[in-house]
């Protein structure tokens, strides 16, 4: 058997992706759905910069305790069921309608909140807003991938939540801006402002695809491979990159016979797919339950304790630890294929470990012994911690999550991480602060052993995903983790092989696909037809795996 990777295969495009009209058009349309998580990112510094301007605390009341709270919360609770309603929708009318549904909403929530007149219209934008950014979150990840080119495909998704960051950066100067305004307009404006990505989103949507494997599995066949042939080769419809990576997303929607049948049951049905759910779930628990929400959600009492108490000071490091997140999540970003995902997972966690402890540490000098040079000392582990934080937690968790789901489960399995995400992420809202408040220092080693937990998760369970196409990587939790990669591959060339000589491609044309040669590839069969649900092994499961 001939066997040549996808993203070695010849294809119909300049190797720099700004050289190339295509890849441009690629790039710039996954660079809009990035937005998405622009808007929690600006939220998670607007809340927390608007308490620090005194005409917002006046024009509320000075919100505190269970009152501030809800106006927190607001914002994530609404987001734990709509990310259903988001899977719904892209499911059944594609992945662009929840998009825009999700966009609008988010616009809608930042409008009220900026002409709120009283703290429930301000709670209730908060609601709108977390509705629509889990909407978005949902479907943004998945369409990304479906619609990237698979050279290009692992950074561009590592490279997207990334970009909460710069709406955090966004958010904090407006914020600070808005201390020498005078009158509402001061908090107005930066709450009106964060419509800026919801919009950009919608104008960048208007010219992307829908996905081609949407597409496909309506039966819409033409349209998905013309798309791969746009964006993925310019136009040429007969490339040997185009005519594999078509053939093995058919070949994969034929096997899962998913047409309009999935259910979350089938999470639990399979042994697969629970290896899949736990996965997503501990993953998407991780970006919030192993320190980070500590961190960036509570920087002022953290400083605060360590004798840092300057508004100034406090603002100016909150704007440049967000910084810092941004240029490492995004560089780790462009390296990711370089290193395996396990490797990236430990180095990231025993770094988190150590600088946690010694954050806890410094801390504890300072409060026991009043040692003002411990108190400092701990701000450089703050930032070396969200670095260490950055290169694993930010440019993973949504890209693994995303291409281990198989098409019908992809929006389904993203639902269930952001739910998880921002039950997590609102239960550190209430948890944090108390506990920050009644144990201090001795509460950094609670994530001490929170990382060592989901460390050794991962030693056992984590498979590397790096430099395979999409349609393997959604087979590798159907083998064991020593031997998954080799088997998700082998299976996958098999099915395509099968199918095209089904079809009625010589074993010499396959071979020669797989080669990349251009000259006899251009006689392998492409499917312009309905999948053969009928003759599927696999309803809605995995196709090598019996029920458990």
């Amino acid at each position: 058997m001939v066997h040549t990777h996808i993203l070695d295969v010849p294809n119909n495009t300049h190797p720099k992706w700004y050289k190339d009209k295509g890849l441009r058009k690629n790039v710039y349309h996954c660079m809009g759905l990035c937005l998405c998580v622009f808007y929690l990112g600006y939220d998670q510094s607007l809340l927390a910069c608007l308490q620090s301007i005194p005409q917002w605390d006046e024009f509320f009341d000075n919100p505190s305790g269970t009152r501030l709270g809800l106006i927190s919360s607001a914002l994530y609770f609404p987001g734990i069921f709509a990310s259903f309603i988001g899977s719904w929708i892209s499911m059944k009318y594609g992945r662009k309608p929840a998009l825009w549904v999700g966009s609008s909403l988010i616009i809608i929530g930042a409008i009220v909140n900026a002409l709120a007149k009283n703290t429930a219209e301000f709670a209730g934008g908060r609601v709108l807003l977390g509705a629509g950014g889990a909407i978005a979150k949902v479907v943004a990840p998945a369409l990304l991938q479906e619609i990237a080119h698979p050279r290009l495909r692992p950074v561009l998704a590592s490279s997207y939540y990334g970009w909460y960051f710069l709406g955090a950066i966004v958010s904090g100067y407006l914020c600070l801006a808005g201390l020498f305004i005078h009158g509402t307009w001061s908090w107005r404006l930066a709450c009106i402002a964060q419509i800026i990505a919801p919009i950009g989103v919608l104008l960048v949507s208007f010219s992307m695809p829908e996905s081609p494997r949407f597409l496909a599995n309506r039966g819409r066949f033409d349209e998905a491979l013309g798309i791969l042939a746009k964006y993925h080769a310019n136009g040429k419809v007969d490339d040997p990159l185009v005519q594999l990576e078509y053939n093995e997303m058919v070949l994969a929607l034929e096997a899962e016979g998913s047409e309009h049948k999935s259910s979350y049951k089938d999470f639990l049905r399979y042994k697969g797919n629970r290896r899949r759910l736990v996965m997503s779930l501990v993953m998407a628990s991780g970006t919030n339950w192993n320190g980070s929400g500590l961190v960036g959600y509570y920087l002022t009492p953290i400083l605060e304790s360590i004798g840092i108490t300057d508004p100034v000071k406090t603002i100016n490091l909150n704007n440049g630890m967000n910084l810092w997140n941004l240029i490492v999540s995004e560089v780790a970003a462009l390296y990711v294929e370089s290193v395996s995902r396990r490797t990236i997972f430990f180095i990231s966690g025993w770094g988190m470990v150590i600088t946690m402890a010694l954050v806890g540490g410094f801390s504890a000098g300072y409060e026991l012994k009043g040692n003002v040079n411990l108190g400092i000392a701990s701000i450089p582990m703050l930032f070396l911690y969200y670095g260490l934080y950055d290169i694993a937690w930010m440019s993973i968790p949504f890209h693994y999550c995303t291409e281990i789901q198989p098409f019908h489960l992809r929006t389904k399995g993203l639902a269930l991480f952001v739910a998880m995400q921002t039950g997590s992420n609102a239960f550190n809202q209430f948890v944090n602060p108390i506990a920050f408040e009644k144990i201090t220092w001795k509460y950094y080693f609670v994530y001490v052993a929170i990382n060592l937990a989901y460390m050794a998760y991962f030693y056992f369970y984590l498979i590397d995903s790096r430099n395979m196409s999409l349609e393997e990587i959604t087979l590798l939790f159907d083998y064991p983790r020593k031997e998954a990669r080799e088997r998700a591959t082998e299976e996958m060339e098999s099915r395509v092989r099968a199918g095209l000589l089904r079809r009625g491609s010589t074993t010499a044309a396959v071979d020669a696909l797989y080669r990349g040669d251009t000259n006899n590839a251009a006689s392998v069969t492409s499917f312009q037809h309905h999948l053969e649900r009928s003759g599927s092994s696999g309803s809605n499961g995995s196709i090598n795996e019996k029920k458990a």
